[in-house]
């Protein structure tokens, strides 16, 4: 069968359906552990005392590294002590060699009482050209953890806002989903900081309106040098907020230059949600194809000079918006 969508399994699980192998690949941790945590839940529920009972006698961690196939099928056929499901984990799975020995432990779906074990292997990617991954499709739960779409990203930072009872501002909502490097974990993080200190501003460890990420950027993307030179200094020294906040520029960069190619050809390639949208039009006439595209080259720059030389980071910051900037006419 093909690959599994997440719903799909959730749903297997809260019926007690279970495969005897699940195949989690992809670079999204979030989105792995806690299909994960399910499976483990849905393995050992809690009118099973006899699992219980035994703990950790019925599950068992594996490194891929450290095994082999051939160990991995003998300890998924092991009985344990106190009877009931054995569930094995077996990390970073993509390194394990000879993988079409794992096929005697592959098999459809069924109930959890006619299940010896299950099988949960993590792996950074599915390779297509092996012949064993044909066998795994067709076999196993194979289920896709891979990051999320840009255009897919403001939909799971409400998710997740939601399931912490966060509630955000369309300011906060937009820096969430600029974030570069974006993943699933990283805005989990965020918003339990949010969460925590119930103030905006320590996302990206901005500390005042003037001083935040939001306000900088703004005022960068429309070109003003009066008001975002003086931010700088606020930021520049201090790494945790300087990295993340090149990233997000360096995302907002991207989508506008997308946009003005968009315009240029009449084409409507690029998706994003209407806030940010509403937010790069605003922007847009500030710049042109070209000076943005210059200006991407520029970030890269930074970032290489910011993380391998020994510039000083007030410095390159500096100079990038004076480079960009204009004063008020």
């Amino acid at each position: 069968m093909p690959r599994v969508e997440a719903k799909a399994i959730h749903r297997e699980l809260e019926s007690g359906t279970l495969w005897p192998v699940y195949w989690l690949y992809g670079s999204e941790k979030l989105k792995a552990r806690e299909l994960f945590v399910r499976i483990r839940n849905a393995c050992f529920q809690s009118s099973d005392a006899r699992a219980l009972s035994f703990g950790g006698l019925n599950e068992e961690v594996l490194d891929a590294d450290q095994v082999d196939c051939a160990s991995i099928v003998d300890s998924a056929q092991t009985l344990t002590l106190g009877g009931g499901l054995r569930l094995i984990t077996i990390r970073d799975a993509h390194l394990l060699k000879n993988q079409e020995a794992l096929a005697p432990l592959l098999g459809p779906p069924a109930s959890r009482s006619d299940l010896a074990s299950v099988c949960v292997f993590f792996s950074k990617d599915l390779d297509g050209r092996k012949k064993f991954t044909k066998l795994l499709l067709d076999k196993a739960a194979v289920v896709s953890c891979e990051e999320v779409p840009e255009a897919q990203r403001e939909s799971w930072v409400l998710y997740l806002a939601k399931r912490k009872g966060v509630s955000l501002s369309e300011s906060l909502r937009m820096t969430l989903c600029s974030l570069d490097p974006w993943s699933l974990e990283l805005i989990d993080q965020e918003l339990e900081k949010f969460n925590i200190g119930q103030s905006e501003d320590v996302i990206l460890g901005g500390s005042s309106p003037n001083r935040s990420s939001d306000f900088f950027i703004d005022q960068f993307f429309r070109r003003n040098l009066h008001t975002a030179l003086p931010c700088v200094s606020h930021f520049a020294g201090e790494p945790q907020s300087a990295l993340p906040l090149l990233g997000l520029l360096g995302w907002n960069v991207r989508q506008m230059a997308s946009l003005l190619a968009d315009q240029k050809t009449g084409a409507r390639n690029t998706k994003v949600s209407p806030f940010i949208l509403e937010k790069l039009r605003a922007w847009m006439p500030f710049w042109t194809l070209d000076e943005v595209l210059a200006l991407q080259e520029k970030l890269l720059e930074v970032d290489f000079n910011l993380k391998q030389k020994p510039y000083l980071p007030l410095g390159l910051w500096t100079l990038l918006v004076t480079q960009f900037c204009k004063e008020p006419s």
